[in-house]
Parts: structure tokens; sequence; C-alpha cells
């Protein structure tokens, strides 16, 4: 009688109980792995999550239809947001998917901190300023790109932090890009117009960052001013108000 010769484990492993091999064939184990192997390849989160808008001068007022001309658009009805940025892949999918260049005269697109409107009255806006950079057109989306790096690598959040005694904290709200008859503004929003210190590092940072072929040729290429100072700032009288104000025109 031939002799009974036991079933190898070629590689030394405890065998599966019928049980665990079901579990391991079935589809929704399938699918378990298969999530927890692309939050493994996820990139890393963004320290801050991030809102980009775009505000389009074509855009209409919302309006019932009739045949009268559409009533001219305010900054609040032509500012949508497009999507939401939380880490580095979704950043990159949003600059290579938005050609900057072929945005049309004053059209303008903002990178802001989730929660915070690229509005001047909005109530993390309301008491700060930016930085503003006079950019030749066909270097704007080199410069663009190079400011949203500091923004999402929080260089420019390095830059305004502090420690102060007060209760009015700094902090980055966004970046803007708009274009112009001859040329294109990029600006740097802070929370703070009266962080001296904060103020004049931000623009450290930015010149200290960018490569020397879109360096300003002059210290007249580039200015500060704070959000209360433009004409059409509409200063909001109660804590209320102030979440709910708008701007309805911009320079």
């Amino acid at each position: 009688m031939a002799s009974r010769i036991p079933k190898l484990n070629t590689f030394n492993l405890p065998a599966l109980s019928e049980e665990a091999a079901s579990a391991t064939a079935s589809p929704a184990r399938g699918k378990e792995m298969r999530t927890n192997l692309l939050q493994k390849l996820r990139p890393p989160p963004l320290v801050h999550a991030w809102d980009f808008w775009h505000d389009r001068q074509d855009r209409n007022k919302k309006g019932p239809r009739s045949s009268s001309p559409p009533e001219e658009s305010s900054y609040e009805d032509r500012l949508v947001k497009l999507t939401e940025i939380t880490d580095v892949r979704e950043f990159w999918e949003m600059f290579n998917n938005f050609d900057v260049t072929s945005l049309p005269l004053r059209d303008s697109i903002h990178l802001f901190h989730k929660g915070v409107k690229p509005v001047w009255e909005d109530p993390r806006n309301v008491k700060g300023g930016c930085w503003t950079f006079r950019v030749p057109k066909e270097k704007a989306k080199d410069f663009w790109k190079e400011v949203c790096m500091m923004a999402i690598g929080e260089k420019l959040q390095e830059a305004v932090a502090s420690k102060r005694i007060t209760a009015f904290i700094d902090d980055i709200c966004g970046i803007s890009l708009s274009v112009r008859f001859t040329s294109t503004l990029i600006t740097v929003w802070n929370r703070d117009a009266d962080h001296t210190s904060g103020v004049q590092k931000i623009l450290e940072v930015v010149l200290n960052n960018l490569p020397p072929e879109l360096q300003p040729k002059n210290d007249s290429a580039y200015y500060y001013k704070k959000h209360s100072e433009h004409a059409g700032f509409k200063a909001p009288t109660t804590d209320a108000q102030m979440t709910d104000a708008v701007t309805t025109e911009r320079e």
C-alpha cells in the first residue's frame, strides 16, 4: 500500500482556514485592500486646505428670463469657487488644467485658505492688505507658479509668524492673479496690515525665492496697500455686517 505523503507548505506559511480564504477572495475584501492601498499612495495633505476661485468678467447676474439686457454683474456675482485643494496632487491638477495665459482681460483667479472669500470685506481680510506685483505678461505663468508654491509650502505663512502679544494673529489669506492691459497683477493677501514687520517679511520671502529671471526690475514694480484704502472698500459697521459685507466694484 502506498504511503500517504503530506502536502507540503512550500513557503512555511500557516494554512488558511476556509473562512479566511473565502474572505480574501471576496469582492468586498478586494475593495477594502484597494482602498487601503490608495490611502497609502495618496500624497501627504497640505498644512492648509485651499479654495480656487475664478472672477470672470462676462459672468452676468442671475435672474429671471426677460427680453431686457442682463444687469451689470457685481464682483460677488462673478466670483465662483471652482475646486478645493488639499494635497500636492490636487494642486498640480488645478495648475496644469487651468491655463492662466488664456485668461481674458480683467479676469482674476484666487487661491485662498478654505473658508476665506477673496473679497476685501471678508472677516479674515477686512483689517488686512496685500502686496501687488506688476508682472510682464510673458512671465506671469512662471511668477504665479512660484508664488503658489510659496503659499502651499507655507513659506509665506512663516513670514507673518510672530510672538506678538495680541488677540489679532496675522495670517496669509491667499494669493491672486489679475489680467490687466499691459501687465498681470499678482497679489499676496495678509490678514493684519498693521503688522509692519510681517508685511516687510512677506516681500523679502517673495523676492528671495524668485529665480533671477523673474525678479522685478525695480521697486516701482510692487507696492503694499491696505484694503480699507481702496475707493470701493465698504467698511462693515457691525460684526453681523462684517460677515455679510461684499464689494460691488474692484479696480
